[in-house]
């Protein structure tokens, strides 16, 4: 059975998929991405690759650190947007140290809002949660 972490790729895949994008590929120069929706119509006349739209991190288990490298990993692959998802329930099931859950995902939630504020300019990021996902492929994977 799929964890928590790898529905929620294979969602944000599938939703890329029915939006008109490449789910394929999940590689950067430095190591990888949970997802990456990539420019699929003009791919085969480039001759460097696929353009990526938007790569996707989704965030189950992962510490202050971890995310950071995720960043790192965003960054290399150059995309027009990167997405950190927040899967509130997984979060407070991995606190850090003696911090309480609901506090452990607040902590969270404030670091990926640092982190955004810090890379303004350089990236567009955005925070998405779990509902968000789960809408959105309801819309578009599931109406079809």
């Amino acid at each position: 059975m799929a964890t928590v972490h790898e529905q929620y790729q294979k969602k944000i895949k599938e939703i890329g998929k029915s939006l008109g994008y490449d789910p394929s590929g999940q590689d950067t120069p430095l190591g990888r991405v949970d997802a990456k929706w990539s420019e699929a119509k003009l791919s085969p006349y480039l001759e460097r690759g696929k353009i990526p739209i938007a790569v996707f991190e989704v965030v189950c288990s992962e510490g202050q650190k971890e995310l950071r490298g995720s960043l790192l990993n965003m960054l290399a692959a150059k995309p027009s947007l990167a997405v950190f998802v927040l899967i509130r329930e997984e979060i407070k099931k991995h606190p850090r140290g003696n911090t309480e859950p609901t506090k452990w995902f607040e902590r969270m939630d404030r670091y990926v809002d640092k982190l955004i504020g810090e890379f303004q300019g350089i990236l567009r990021i955005e925070k998405w949660y779990e509902d968000k996902v789960d809408r959105m492929y309801q819309t578009y994977c599931r109406s079809h």
